[in-house]
């Protein structure tokens, strides 16, 4: 077989620092990941289409930004007559196999005990073992509505102790809430992404030898709350991590919380390398393309802000790696200018499928070869578009502008200032002419 397989391993609310092969230097343990950045590419400009779940997956699956996706927040469902990336899989006879909090539907809640359902089919799946994300699978859980995770943990016998421990979470004050760095208290194998590891085994192991297979990972985090077992809290107890920046409230409990989310990431970490342990198992390890991403960040504290949905770089720069079949490059970072929509075209051209014209995706095959330079990785992107609700904004290989729709105009230097402690607005207004310009116009080809 020379198809590719794909494995598309896809946590939630990852910030794109937080690798310990990052030069970032925090002190977060991801040896598997590290070891597949040093198989192929880690692309260190990675940022969202749009920093909320919903809508950035549905951008991912589209091809397109978030003003042509059809999913503007949270609230909408990725409607099936949309060509999706895995429409187009399942079209030249790949198995495209989905598990974990895809969030396709998020908009609906209608999930099943089995993880199926038939939207999923004409979203383009062959097979899933869905379950809702954390607060999600919650709201489900309090009123009994089926759902796969639900079913599980009450099999276990440990629902009511689950439904307990976010009770309290939800109760708290938002503040509070923010920066709660409890342990989940049940089993490892019950926890939410040990669960969605869990289930991509199981479907691999049902792909046959001789058709080839996308399957995409959906973990639920290191999405808040920053609630890790037990068992991973404590691999960090005693590790020191960096302060927000320009935290603002001050210093109290970030230790706790930057803890606690490197240990939802040690977790997701050692899924990743068991996953391709059992690719290699199945002697499908050479011919198989891996891509690890994440739908947004975790703004963590920075600026005093918490979660995502921002134009902050905490929010919208996402983690990527490519790795494996048609990955020349090995252990090598690269500063293009990827959306998070490339993977989508990424994926297709690895397939030879053809992109649709309609797509806005850009694939990363030329930033792979082992003839790509400095000069390649420039050509890939100009410039970045990014928006959510009230916000635009757009990033060129130095500056970041972004604008409100109450007319706010900010704008950074992303080399001087990666921190975005100062805004450049006032003293640079030729680039900031300049890049709302080009804003206007990549927001009209988009919505025309």
């Amino acid at each position: 077989m020379t198809t590719p397989n794909i494995l598309f391993l896809f946590p939630d609310q990852w910030r794109w620092d937080w690798l310990g092969c990052h030069e970032s230097g925090i002190p977060v343990r991801t040896p598997n990941l590290d070891a597949l950045a040093a198989r192929g590419v880690r692309f260190e400009q990675c940022r969202t289409n749009a920093p909320v779940c919903a809508p950035a997956r549905a951008c991912l699956s589209t091809g397109k930004r978030i003003e042509n996706c059809g999913v503007p927040s949270n609230k909408e469902v990725c409607d099936p007559s949309r060509t999706t990336v895995w429409q187009l899989l399942r079209q030249v006879g790949y198995r495209v196999a989905t598990c974990g909090k895809n969030d396709l539907h998020k908009g609906d809640q209608h999930f099943t005990a089995s993880g199926w359902q038939p939207l999923l089919g004409k979203l383009g799946f062959t097979e899933a073992i869905e379950h809702a994300g954390k607060w999600d699978f919650f709201a489900l859980a309090k009123n009994r509505n089926p759902e796969m995770l639900q079913g599980h943990l009450a099999e276990a016998g440990v629902l009511d102790a689950y439904l307990a421990d976010m009770s309290r979470r939800a109760g708290i004050r938002s503040n509070e809430k923010r920066r709660d760095h409890a342990p989940m208290l049940i089993d490892r194998q019950h926890y939410t992404d040990d669960v969605c590891g869990a289930n991509a085994l199981r479907l691999l192991a049902g792909f046959p030898d001789a058709q080839p297979w996308t399957l995409w990972v959906n973990f639920p985090g290191p999405h808040e709350p920053f609630d890790p077992p037990l068992e991973l809290a404590e691999r960090y107890t005693d590790v020191e991590f960096p302060h927000p920046i320009n935290p603002q409230a001050g210093p109290d409990n970030h230790q706790g919380v930057r803890r606690n989310y490197a240990a939802m990431i040690d977790g997701i970490d050692e899924w990743c390398g068991r996953i391709i342990a059992a690719i290699e198992e199945r002697g499908e390890l050479d011919n198989t393309l891996i891509v690890f991403c994440s739908d947004h960040g975790e703004l963590l504290g920075d600026h005093g802000l918490w979660y995502k949905g921002r134009p902050q770089e905490g929010s919208v720069h996402v983690p990527l790696i490519v790795a494996g079949a048609g990955v020349e490059r090995h252990g090598a970072v690269s500063q293009a200018l990827v959306e998070l929509i490339d993977i989508c075209a990424t994926m297709l051209q690895a397939a030879d499928i053809p992109i649709p014209v309609d797509m806005e995706a850009r694939p990363l095959q030329n930033c792979l070869s082992a003839q790509a330079a400095d000069a390649t990785d420039s050509e890939h992107r100009e410039i970045q578009v990014m928006a959510l609700y009230d916000w635009r904004a757009i990033c060129d290989h130095r500056y970041k502008y972004v604008r409100y729709d109450d007319g706010r105009q900010l704008l950074y230097d992303r080399i001087a200032d990666p921190g975005e402690l100062e805004d450049l607005s006032g003293s640079l207004p030729e680039i900031v002419r300049s890049l709302g310009h080009r804003l206007e116009l990549e927001t009209r080809a988009v919505a025309g």
